[in-house]
C-alpha cells in the first residue's frame, strides 16, 4: 500500500537497516528461501548485505 503522492518512491532505497547476529548465515538462510540480493555480503568495513523486495525497494542488513 503506497500513499497518495508517493507512489514514485516504490522501488527505491528505505532509510533504515535491520540488524542479526550473523550476516553470513542470515544470508544463507534467506537465499535459500528464494530472497533477493543485490550482492554476496561485504566484509569491510562490516558485516552487511543488501535486499530486495519484490517492488525493488532495497534494505540494509548487517551485522549488530
Amino acid at each position: 500500500m503506497t500513499p497518495e503522492g508517493h507512489e514514485n518512491r516504490v522501488g527505491t532505497f528505505f532509510n533504515g537497516s535491520f540488524g542479526c547476529d550473523d550476516v553470513q548465515y542470515t544470508y544463507d538462510k534467506l537465499v535459500a528461501r528464494g530472497v533477493e540480493f543485490l550482492g554476496p555480503p561485504e566484509k569491510r568495513p562490516f558485516p552487511h548485505v543488501y535486499i530486495k523486495d519484490p517492488d525493488g525497494n532495497t534494505f540494509f542488513l548487517s551485522s549488530r
